[in-house]
């Protein structure tokens, strides 16, 4: 592969591959170097400054809190000294196991500090008491909390510290290893890579010199095939196609070919005894002035001008020419007359097509190796983009969304590489601010300028495809709507009176399935006697839905039930059809008689029931009521049904306002309830009382129902469980203070059996350890005696 390039690029590789590796080679050493100083920063930030936190709260609790007790009891402490000291290091304590919380934890970690923080609350209980019995100078109190608090026993705190501080350790040692790990992995691919490094560029280097010494001896070759050029030099003077001529350094022709007569209309001898500048006229000249005299030696010029055939005539020329050691200029001159006249009609095409293209409503666009030659400004435009943004300057891909970048670039390539002459699709789009859209394209593959091109048109689809998925959603939702619809509907051809559609729940009510439905006549559903009808009811057209009323039908079976029918005819699949719902309602019409008997009933239930229920009307006139509302009535309001007036007139002004803010907020459509308390003699009657609005079809309120509780017994109780609720949370509150004093005081004589167990273990004939064992069980005895009978008094006092 390497051969394909040239020497100087292969020195530019070598220099890049060099470049390559150091820089690799840094970027790594950099990389790991950033490991370890990250490593470096956690062992600090997260191990040694945590474990200076823990050192100072281990440091202060057992040098300033733990001793202090024996230190004022054998004088070496006053008491304002030992509570200043007992301030201070609970300021250091809790200043430093905050901090301490706030670093990274482990999980490990988490859980001991867990552990730590309930042992603390102890600890700071007991420091608490310490501090209150140093405040009041109490040497009593003082002694006892040294015989319950002090043990052989390492104190729980500091144990829990010891280990967090081992942990801190322990995590530390790791992080050293990661480092030290990282330095020995890092510095053996630093030697492997520098070494293939090394292997690359020695290799190239090699190769290289391999060959400029090929070069060298090309080059030699070279100078003998370039003697041989000479000799055909002038015999392809002659041949060339090319008209071609030499002049000196004032512009003479020294030199001309045949195909340079030809050109010029001129003979040679003519041409040998002119100057160039005998074919321009002044005009020319002035146009595009020589400049054959200003070359310097080896150096070209090549374009375009014009000169003037003997005939007169102007010739368009293509000049391509070179400046010799000697002075003279070698010309090549081409006759590109033709290809003008082909250049101007290509402008002009060009220009109507661009003048079309810009102009069109249609995206029209050129694509090139990928990339945008050309662009409309509608194609632009659905993109979000200015021309000027896309061609040359975006791939395809930047206006195609992800899910469709495959799909275009195969069709991209069927064009390319001719599979397709043309293709025509749709896909989602990508405007500049990251919006879709929907586009549908059309192009075809072409060569222009030697280059597979892609030439195309494109339109903005997006609402087109928004329709398509509104009606695509909306046929999905009218046929759900349709079918699981739990009214019974029908879709009926008029012409035939055959059914087209029906959904489940038709084919349930009328006992068939919904295949056999298909296609049937819809008078089958009907008795022989109102056929007639039927086919006169269909024969009419109806534009807006219209209720038909209750009608007979059969079932599959042949039982007759009642149907009330809703119509309309609608256009449907290119037919006019019945759009019907039937509702059976037969069982409705049964039940609307049973009303009847059952209105009575209800009226007997509503006059025997214990709550009082009235029906007024908007302006609060009292309808209808029960005996239990009348009952309520004379006994709270001395109402009496002759009397003129509203029940509501007797109340007092400040219940009268309340009541109508009530109402009010029922005929918002809102239900209220709340209780109310009546005083009667010396007793308090109290009522729960409901409003509830009623209204009609049209969601309209017309009036109200009140309906009114004696709750009197029910708040009776509640006021006597509230009672019995503060007794029992006031008895527990006793019982959890007993408990705690109950916890402190058997602790010390267990703190002093645990240690002399251990005694025991190492010498069990020890009798001087067993009296004390017995002691503290005897002590303990005592204790727990004592509590017994506190519990009894308690029990005591509470009846």
């Amino acid at each position: 592969m390497l051969n394909k390039f040239t020497v100087s690029v292969k020195l530019y590789l070598l220099i890049f591959i060099t470049a390559v590796s150091l820089i690799g080679l840094g970027l790594y050493g950099i990389s790991d170097l950033d490991k370890m100083n990250r490593n470096t920063q956690t062992l600090y930030a997260d191990r040694v400054l945590p474990f200076q936190q823990l050192a100072n709260v281990r440091f202060a609790y057992t040098t300033q809190i733990i001793p202090t007790a024996q230190q004022v009891k054998y004088h070496q402490l006053t008491f304002a000294q030992a509570q200043a000291r007992l301030q201070k290091a609970g300021e250091t304590i809790n200043t430093n196991w905050h901090k301490y919380k706030l670093t990274f934890l482990t999980p490990e970690e988490a859980f001991l500090v867990k552990q730590s923080d309930a042992i603390k609350v102890q600890t700071d209980k007991t420091t608490g008491h310490l501090a209150t019995i140093l405040a009041n100078h109490d040497l009593t109190a003082l002694d006892a909390y040294i015989q319950t608090y002090s043990s052989a026993d390492p104190d729980p705190f500091t144990v829990k510290l010891s280990q967090l501080m081992d942990l801190q350790i322990k995590i530390g040692k790791q992080v050293f290893d990661s480092n030290t790990h990282i330095y020995h992995s890092s510095s053996k691919k630093f030697v492997v890579l520098i070494l293939l490094s090394l292997a690359i560029a020695l290799s190239l280097s090699f190769y290289l010199i391999k060959n400029i010494k090929n070069l060298i001896k090309d080059l030699l070759t070279s100078n003998s095939i370039i003697k041989e050029s000479d000799e055909k030099y002038q015999s392809l003077f002659e041949q060339a196609s090319d008209a071609i001529y030499v002049v000196n350094h004032e512009g003479n022709f020294t030199n001309v070919n045949n195909s340079m007569c030809q050109m010029t209309g001129y003979t040679r001898d003519e041409l040998l005894n002119m100057n160039v500048a005998d074919l321009v006229n002044d005009e020319l000249q002035e146009a595009n002035p020589l400049c054959h005299t200003v070359l310097r030696s080896g150096e070209t010029i090549t374009g375009e001008r014009k000169f003037v055939h003997k005939a007169g005539n102007i010739v368009d020329i293509e000049v391509n020419g070179k400046k010799m050691t000697d002075d003279r200029v070698l010309v090549i001159v081409r006759d590109i007359t033709l290809r003008k006249e082909m250049e101007a009609e290509l402008r002009k095409a060009e220009l109507r097509f661009r003048t079309l293209a810009d102009r069109s409503m249609v995206g029209i666009y050129i694509v090139q190796k990928g990339v945008f030659v050309y662009v409309n400004p509608r194609f632009a435009e659905v993109f979000g983009y200015d021309p000027g943004e896309l061609i040359g300057r975006q791939p395809v891909e930047a206006i195609i969304h992800s899910k469709y970048q495959a799909v275009s670039k195969e069709n991209i390539r069927v064009r390319v590489e001719g599979e397709a002459e043309s293709v025509h699709y749709e896909a989602m789009g990508k405007r500049k601010d990251g919006s879709t859209n929907w586009i549908e394209f059309y192009g075809s593959g072409a060569i222009f300028d030697e280059e597979p091109t892609i030439i195309g048109s494109m339109i903005d689809i997006t609402e087109r495809k928004i329709a398509e998925n509104e009606l695509r959603e909306s046929e999905q939702k009218y046929k759900l709507l349709f079918e699981s619809n739990p009214m019974p509907l029908w879709i009926v051809s008029k012409d035939d009176l055959h059914v087209i559609a029906a959904n489940d729940a038709a084919a349930k009510l009328y006992g068939y399935t919904r295949e056999e439905l298909l296609n049937m006549d819809i008078k089958q559903l009907r008795p022989v006697a109102y056929w007639d009808k039927l086919i006169e009811r269909y024969q009419t057209f109806i534009a807006d839905a219209t209720d038909f009323g209750v009608v007979e039908h059969l079932k599959k079976d042949g039982t007759q039930i009642l149907v009330n029918i809703i119509a309309q005819d609608i256009m449907f699949q290119g037919r006019l059809v019945r759009l019907s719902s039937t509702s059976d309602v037969t069982e409705k019409l049964r039940a609307e008689e049973s009303l009847k008997t059952s209105e009575a009933n209800l009226q007997t239930i509503l006059n025997n029931t214990d709550t009082a229920y009235a029906l007024l009307n908007a302006d609060l006139d009292i309808l209808e009521y029960n005996n239990r509302a009348l009952i309520f009535a004379k006994n709270e309001f001395n109402f009496e049904p002759g009397n003129n007036g509203k029940l509501f007139d007797l109340m007092s002004e400040d219940r009268r306002s309340k009541f109508l803010e009530y109402t009010n907020e029922v005929f918002k459509g809102n239900t209220i309830g709340y209780e109310v308390v009546y005083d009667q003699s010396d007793e308090h009657i109290w009522y729960y009382v409901r409003m509830f609005p009623i209204s009609n079809k049209e969601n309209e309120i017309l009036g109200m129902v009140l309906a009114i509780t004696d709750v009197t017994e029910r708040k009776d109780a509640e006021q006597r469980l509230k009672q019995a609720y503060e007794r029992t949370k006031a008895h527990i509150h006793l019982i959890s203070e007993m408990a705690w004093k109950q916890s402190h005081i058997l602790r010390s004589p267990l703190a002093n059996l645990k240690g002399l167990v251990t005694i025991l273990k190492t010498n069990p004939n020890d009798k001087e350890v067993l009296s004390y064992i017995e002691a503290e069980l005897e002590r303990m005895d005592t204790v727990l005696i004592e509590m017994a009978e506190d519990s009894a008094k308690d029990e005591v006092n509470d009846y």
